[in-house]
């Protein structure tokens, strides 16, 4: 029973993989591109609860990869781990996840740090116009 999880486990951590590579645009380890934009995006969605996960699931991965017989050994993969995987999954593809959202944040910030630099901008332009048409009057 534990090998047919663990294949399924393997086959959406690979999955998830592959996707993660394409959203970062790297050729290899893109759940651990995952993990080090998650780690310097301090305060990401979620971080707190997918940043253990990930760490985990690719050591798992790791384990299976290079020691010998361990798809066929490991018993620390549960049914859940595996729904976990597809779940977030989906919302890479759906740009749900914590990155996605963290990014979304920020666009949303810097939109607003730029419109209260144009305010503060033509604020300063209206001042220094008052102050010019006092002065000729």
């Amino acid at each position: 029973m534990s090998r047919k999880i663990n294949e399924k486990f393997l086959n959406n951590f690979l999955e998830l993989d592959k996707l993660c590579c394409e959203k970062f645009g790297v050729a290899t380890n893109g759940v651990t591109e995952y993990i080090n934009r998650l780690n310097n995006a301090r305060f990401a969605p979620d971080r707190d609860e997918v940043l253990p996960r990930l760490v985990k699931y690719r050591n798992l991965r790791n384990r299976f990869a290079h020691e010998p017989q361990a798809i066929r050994k490991c018993d620390d993969i549960a049914k859940a781990d595996v729904k976990w995987v597809v779940k977030f999954k989906k919302s890479v593809k759906g740009k749900k996840d914590p990155i996605a959202k963290y990014l979304k944040k920020a666009r949303r910030f810097a939109r607003r740090r730029k419109a209260g630099k144009i305010v503060l901008g033509l604020v300063a332009f209206a001042a220094v116009a008052v102050a010019v048409a006092l002065l000729v009057l």
